[in-house]
């Protein structure tokens, strides 16, 4: 390997050598292919074994229909969501937004069932607060916010996301359940329930 170059300092310690740089580097963002959307209103092609046996006249065997199961875990996209949806609910929580931040990450037809389910979340942890500066108790240095102990969630069909939160505060624990759909290409809370 030919060294570009080389520095020799006196003493114990071992050269230092500049390498060349090798000639195959990742391509950068503007070097990639651009991502190909169709028109929403395109008509595609049906390129399935169906449709292909169909125009061809060439039977084939009838298969048993497959059965989507549900699968515990859910995509990229759908986690994504799941984790952007329990901070904010969280900040809400814990007084850092107002309830009404919800109603954006709502769909529009379900965000006051979402809303009323952060103002009865927001107004359990003040009266805990609350409680926990009661007269006679020292009060603590900081209250504790708000956090999340585990979170489960699974897509039981493409587009739609449930998730179970388990909540803490202090020596209190709560459940969080709530589901999302894809709704205009964004995920939105369809359902929220704090137990």
């Amino acid at each position: 390997m030919r060294h570009t170059v080389e520095i020799a300092p006196r003493g114990p310690r071992p050269a230092i050598s500049l390498r060349p740089v090798p000639p195959c580097e990742p391509p950068f963002d503007d070097e990639l292919e651009p991502a190909v959307w169709a028109p929403p209103h395109q008509l595609a092609f049906d390129w399935s074994s169906e449709a292909l046996h169909r125009c061809t006249g060439i039977e084939e065997p009838a298969k048993p229909p497959v059965r989507r199961s549900v699968v515990a875990g859910a995509s990229a996209d759908a986690k994504l969501a799941v984790r952007r949806f329990v901070q904010l609910c969280l900040e809400v929580l814990n007084g850092y937004r107002p309830p009404s931040h919800l109603r954006r990450l709502a769909i529009p037809g379900e965000a006051a069932g979402v809303v009323a389910q952060g103002v009865v979340g927001a107004q359990r942890v003040a009266a805990l607060r609350k409680a926990a500066q009661a007269p006679g108790r020292r009060p603590p240095r900081r209250l504790p916010p708000v956090a999340v102990l585990r979170l489960r969630l699974c897509e039981p069909r493409p587009g739609a996301v449930e998730a179970a939160v388990a909540l803490m505060m202090e020596d209190r624990t709560w459940a969080m359940a709530f589901r999302m759909e894809l709704h205009h290409q964004s995920w939105s809370a369809t359902t929220l329930r704090l137990i």
